[in-house]
């Protein structure tokens, strides 16, 4: 799999496959890190002097369909003002005819609306890849976060174009998340929450191969202990809740389990976490998920990654991600590279 630098971008026609699934309210979008986080890659690109670029992305579950609420209208705009570059926005696949045009009648820079728009995207259709694709020399992905997915501007894309690679982005992620996967520093503590045990139990049992110790909390605790599951003596569960009075509903870790968590943390060298272990969005059911994300904090000497939107969220929230050595923006993808999975998106370019 080739990654960037090993491609010469002079003169060709590209395009670049990001992940701009952002939060945009009232037309605007409210967080826009992931778009300054692409410019590294788009900048490079457009440093090589190509003969054009089309970027191309997705935004939320319009299920082939033109809505307008899943617009990238404003990540657009977003675009143009963070580059100040001048972008042709692409509202019609079929405009894509405009990749075989004259050499002079290239632009620097194109945006294509979102790829979901089109029914075939989702459905991995050759010939609608075939058609897009038609004239384009290099096929990138920065997309590390939508590559778990088998759709079209993913897996069939990279077939026909001459050259394909990774962004910084996806190396970035790829790099750090192999780390993680196969070689935490010794002790090693994976911290485990959130509500889907089907995603987080294979991710669980592959990081059993290597992590001295689990944590477990979250409804994904609730949902082992239910079943009674044996992950073995590494994997730490629940064995109180919090508050006192609503044992039962089991919404927040108690003291005694914080206790054996605090004990795990402090003497960490490396630390990933992954999940709530609350529901946190509730005050009285937040105690565990701030406790735990302030003992993380205080351990200054070890090499700390967290990833999944709602952990950030509640770091975010009651602490800083500044502490944190590297947070990964893979949410699924994530989840499914740590238990052990080949992404879609990844074979498609080995």
């Amino acid at each position: 799999m080739k990654t960037l630098k090993e491609v010469n971008f002079k003169d060709k026609k590209v395009v670049l496959r990001c992940d701009f699934n952002v939060p945009i309210e009232d037309g605007v979008v409210t967080e826009n890190e992931r778009i300054k986080e692409a410019l590294r890659t788009i900048d490079y690109i457009l440093d090589q002097g190509p003969k054009m670029l089309l970027l191309i992305s997705h935004l939320g579950r319009p299920n082939g369909k033109e809505v307008s609420e899943f617009s990238l209208e404003p990540v657009y705009k977003e675009l143009k003002e963070l580059t100040g570059e001048e972008i042709v926005n692409v509202k019609n696949i079929k405009e894509m005819k405009l990749l075989q045009g004259k050499e002079g009648e290239f632009r620097r820079m194109y945006f294509l609306e979102n790829i979901r728009f089109w029914p075939e995207e989702e459905l991995a259709d050759e010939e609608f890849a075939e058609e897009v694709m038609a004239g384009v020399d290099v096929y990138v992905n920065d997309a590390f976060s939508t590559s778990h997915r088998n759709h079209a501007s993913l897996t069939k894309f990279p077939k026909f174009a001459a050259e394909k690679c990774i962004g910084f982005l996806f190396e970035e992620e790829l790099s750090e998340l192999a780390k993680v996967k196969d070689n935490p520093q010794k002790p090693s503590v994976a911290i485990i929450g959130g509500a889907k045990i089907e995603t987080k139990l294979p991710v669980i049992e592959k990081l059993l191969e290597n992590y001295d110790w689990i944590l477990v909390g979250g409804k994904v605790a609730n949902e082992v202990l239910d079943k009674g599951l044996n992950l073995g003596k590494k994997v730490i569960l629940p064995i109180d809740f919090s508050p006192e009075n609503e044992q039962e509903k089991r919404f927040d870790i108690g003291p005694k389990t914080l206790e054996k968590f605090e004990e795990k943390i402090k003497e960490a060298n490396f630390i990933l976490y992954n999940g709530p272990l609350g529901m946190f969005e509730e005050d009285k059911y937040a105690i565990g998920t701030k406790r735990v994300i302030k003992m993380v904090s205080k351990n200054k000497d070890a090499y700390k990654v967290v990833g999944g939107g709602e952990t950030v969220e509640a770091i975010e929230e009651f602490g800083s991600l500044k502490g944190f050595d590297y947070v990964s923006m893979g949410g699924g993808a994530m989840l499914e590279f740590l238990g052990g999975k080949e992404l879609p998106g990844i074979k498609a370019l080995s």
